[in-house]
């Protein structure tokens, strides 16, 4: 007897269509006007399989464009991702790897906490691209490709929220 393959094991191999209805389910976000707002409403959980089903490459193009308002190529540098591979899995319309996806995710989460710090999504993409002395002068978006780089922005959100000194 044949096993049926899991909803998001079969979901994640159907092609990525950027046209209507290519949300579907957690394993298509990127291509959709709503993506970044159903992402931030999703249970932590499910953010998580989210991004280890892979985001739609778009969503790189996206989040550039439409949230911080910088060329793809300063993202992808920030990132540390590698431009060729991205602009591939755009093209031909593929999904990101669950570190790609990861890293974009990161972005997602800090201009998020940052609008609301800032209470104005303008400020928000603007002070992600202003050098940091707390970051040995790089930018907050510089630092985002790592784990430790994300806690560190994010503690000086936090910081700021709650006004304290370094």
């Amino acid at each position: 007897m044949a096993t049926q393959p899991q909803t998001g094991d079969r979901l994640a191999k159907r092609p990525a269509s950027r046209g209507a209805g290519a949300f579907v389910g957690s394993n298509g976000l990127g291509a959709q006007q709503h993506d970044f707002e159903v992402f931030r409403k999703m249970a932590p959980l499910a953010q998580r399989q989210t991004i280890r089903d892979g985001m739609q490459a778009i969503i790189v193009e996206r989040v550039a464009k439409e949230l911080l308002h910088v060329p793809l190529q300063t993202l992808l540098t920030g990132l540390g991702l590698p431009t060729s591979t991205i602009l591939r899995k755009i093209s031909k319309e593929e999904r990101l790897s669950g570190a790609e996806s990861d890293r974009v995710a990161r972005v997602l989460y800090v201009f998020e906490q940052a609008s609301e710090v800032f209470e104005n999504p303008a400020l928000a993409a603007e002070w992600m691209q202003r050098p940091n002395a707390e970051l040995g002068g790089l930018k907050p978006l510089e630092v985002l490709d790592s784990q430790p780089g994300y806690d560190r922005v994010r503690d000086l959100l936090l910081r700021v929220t709650f006004g304290i000194a370094v």
